[in-house]
């Protein structure tokens, strides 16, 4: 099967290598505007930890000035520049960008367009944010970022994967040297220095970048619409975990360590949840005994608390990250930010 699909990922190959090659060239142009641009994206598609790192980003930065962050709004049933406001639902814009708006109220100014110039002059126009972080833009090239940040899985890292359809890569390898800064991330709690080294041979980085390693970690408290809980006072309760991510290994692992038992209901990533996956839901819950509660992740609860069903016994658990040398990544940003205020 492989071998079938080599001729395709060779002319996807072709196709992204030229398209890059005519922004790098001037036949295609890029916008470039006078306000701070930063980008976090990846080189493979979903599932490296771009959300986390957003939040992560707004909260270093978010004294810094207003922050605008534009993203493209996957699976939202709205097209074309629309921003989030206290009647905003996951459906107009997207699971991720709501979750920016969810932990931010009052704080950030979150909007989606699959354009993301013609975002990023509406956001100008209306609000007139001090620093742009664009979501999920690596690839998009018709902004000309200023700080371009790139991540990739431990466990998947872009240099042991294929472009599409054979790997899951969006473009080569190549085009990680637009970046300046590198973070590898959901590694492990312990990575010993050797292994780090490794890494970074294999990544076959550019003198001007710069590589961090970085973290989940989860918060010792649960959230819900109303309520928040201690997890270790609730460590004896059966957790019925609901994911609707593209790698849910780390929030199984930290439910397996905090709990007394799980089941887990996984679905694909960013699954709109219909009245039939709600039903089942209910009933799997329904079937365990003693103390118990419905646990997803941060993500997944901007798209499951619109069912009222939910409304009690439904909880999240929020997510950061901590990088290994958080004071160099600040200096890094920081720097750019002055030079370009």
């Amino acid at each position: 099967m492989k071998i079938l699909l080599y001729p395709f990922a060779s002319i996807y190959w072709l196709v992204t290598y030229i398209r890059n090659k005519f922004f790098d060239w001037g036949f295609l142009r890029s916008k470039k505007f006078n306000k701070p641009v930063i980008v976090v994206g990846n080189l493979n598609v979903g599932g490296t930890g771009k959300s986390p790192f957003v939040i992560y980003l707004i909260e270093l930065l978010k004294d810094k000035g207003l922050i605008g962050v534009i993203s493209r709004g996957y699976g939202r049933i709205t097209k074309g520049y629309f921003f989030a406001n206290y009647k905003t639902t996951f459906e107009q814009i997207g699971d991720e960008p709501m979750q920016f708006f969810e932990r931010f109220r009052n704080k950030i100014v979150v909007g989606v367009d699959e354009k993301r110039v013609h975002g990023i002059n509406n956001f100008i126009k209306d609000f007139n944010p001090d620093i742009f972080i664009l979501d999920d833009a690596f690839q998009h090239r018709y902004v000309k970022a200023g700080l371009y940040i790139l991540l990739t899985d431990y466990h998947s890292p872009y240099y042991e994967d294929h472009l599409l359809p054979l790997g899951r890569l969006r473009e080569g390898v190549y085009g990680a040297k637009r970046a300046k800064i590198v973070v590898v991330t959901k590694c492990p709690e312990f990575l010993s220095s050797e292994e780090k080294k490794i890494i970074e041979r294999k990544l076959k980085l550019q003198t001007y970048q710069s590589l961090f390693f970085s973290k989940i970690v989860y918060e010792d408290k649960i959230k819900s619409y109303n309520f928040t809980l201690n997890i270790k006072d609730i460590s004896h309760y059966k957790v019925l975990l609901v994911t609707g991510i593209a790698n849910c290994n780390n929030i199984l692992d930290f439910v397996e360590q905090h709990f007394k038992s799980i089941i887990h209901l996984q679905f694909k990533d960013h699954h709109n949840f219909t009245e039939f996956d709600i039903e089942n839901i209910q009933k799997s819950y329904q079937k365990i005994e003693g103390d118990r509660i419905i646990l997803t992740t941060e993500k997944d609860y901007m798209r499951l608390k619109c069912f009222h069903q939910f409304r009690d016994n439904l909880y999240y658990l929020p997510i950061n990250i901590e990088l290994d040398r958080p004071e160099e990544f600040y200096e890094l940003v920081n720097s750019y930010l002055k030079k370009n205020k």
